[in-house]
């Protein structure tokens, strides 16, 4: 009995050690707003509330970190997007995160479905810091939003950011046709942050690349922050098949300034210059925000943009078969937990 008794505590306090040593974390963004555009589909304009988020993108993730010891831990992280006028998921259950990985102080490697290395470092330098993805192109710049199947190394060192990618392309006509790699690096030192990233993703058959290179950088002191960037992504001739080359070039600048510690307003143009074979287009793009916090979780936002679509392949950029200027207006309340 006693024997009994002993081994009981001793595994009691195994236990015990081994749930101090491990957290999970429940997270995520609600975000609930109404938005109005017009000439959305011909001349006709709509108001909707069914999203993924207006200013931030609904989520709801699961992070868990295990001490290794030694400096190393084990971490993971699950996370899934709804939209909120229905609650429905949009895509696979875990569509925005998932994946493994080890860490310490020489960095991170992760496996899985993951932000890929173009998205990390452009959000280093977006002046709405990736807020109002919806609306604002950078997010889907290039469509290297995530990538599954990606092996992914992070690391910091002092003011410097390294980061690396290689995301299987799983086809059994060759080990690199539909594989991406990517590399990226950025420096934030006192109130200057720089950073650039080159993709390169080929084609499920291996026969054309899609090459995408960022740079960009951005200056923050008290309330004030500027940022600007530039990206140029090419689809090489044949990438789709019977497709000329793609090519889409993204310019933008933009600012924010803390009215107070609750409230802010930014303001930021976009460009994108837009080809595909002979055919060529435009989209030019402002918006301003501006939110009023009512706690550290919970803040209103409103935001007014315009749309300007120009050129043969203006309707690439756009729903409106026209090329007619776009408005919008939004409103909405945002809630982290």
């Amino acid at each position: 009995m006693k024997k009994s008794l002993l081994a009981l505590a001793v595994l009691g306090a195994f236990a015990a050690s081994a749930q101090a040593q491990t957290s999970v974390t429940v997270y995520g963004s609600f975000d609930a707003g109404v938005r109005h555009q017009s000439n959305v589909s011909s001349d006709d304009s709509n108001t909707t509330m069914s999203s993924s988020g207006t200013y931030k993108s609904n989520r709801i993730g699961f992070k868990g970190v295990e001490d290794l010891g030694g400096g190393l831990n084990a971490h993971f992280d699950l996370e899934t997007g709804f939209n909120t006028g229905n609650g429905a998921v949009a895509g696979n259950l875990f569509n925005r995160a998932a994946y493994v990985g080890l860490g310490g102080a020489w960095g991170a490697l992760d496996l899985g479905h993951q932000y890929s290395v173009n998205f990390k470092t452009i959000g280093k330098y977006d002046p709405f810091n990736y807020n109002y993805t919806g609306i604002i192109p950078l997010a889907t710049q290039g469509s290297l939003t995530r990538l599954n199947s990606d092996i992914q190394y992070s690391g910091k060192f002092g003011p410097v950011g390294v980061m690396a990618e290689y995301a299987l392309g799983e086809q059994t006509t060759g080990t690199s046709d539909g594989s991406t790699y990517a590399l990226g690096g950025n420096y934030s030192g006192g109130p200057f942050t720089v950073g650039a990233a080159y993709t390169n993703r080929k084609n499920t058959a291996g026969s054309a690349n899609q090459k995408d290179w960022t740079v960009g950088g951005a200056y923050a002191t008290g309330p004030f922050r500027v940022a600007l960037g530039y990206a140029d992504n090419k689809y090489e001739a044949g990438y789709v098949a019977g497709d000329a080359e793609i090519r889409a070039k993204d310019a933008w600048v933009g600012g924010s300034y803390a009215v107070s510690p609750a409230a802010a307003v930014s303001a930021a143009y976009y460009q994108t210059k837009y080809s595909e074979g002979a055919a060529d287009g435009k989209r030019k793009m402002f918006i301003i925000g501006a939110t009023y916090a009512l706690s550290k979780r919970t803040n209103f936002y409103a935001d007014i943009d315009t749309r300007r679509y120009d050129g043969a392949a203006g309707a690439a950029l756009s729903t409106n078969k026209n090329n007619e200027t776009q408005n919008g207006i939004s409103v909405g309340i945002n809630h982290l937990f």
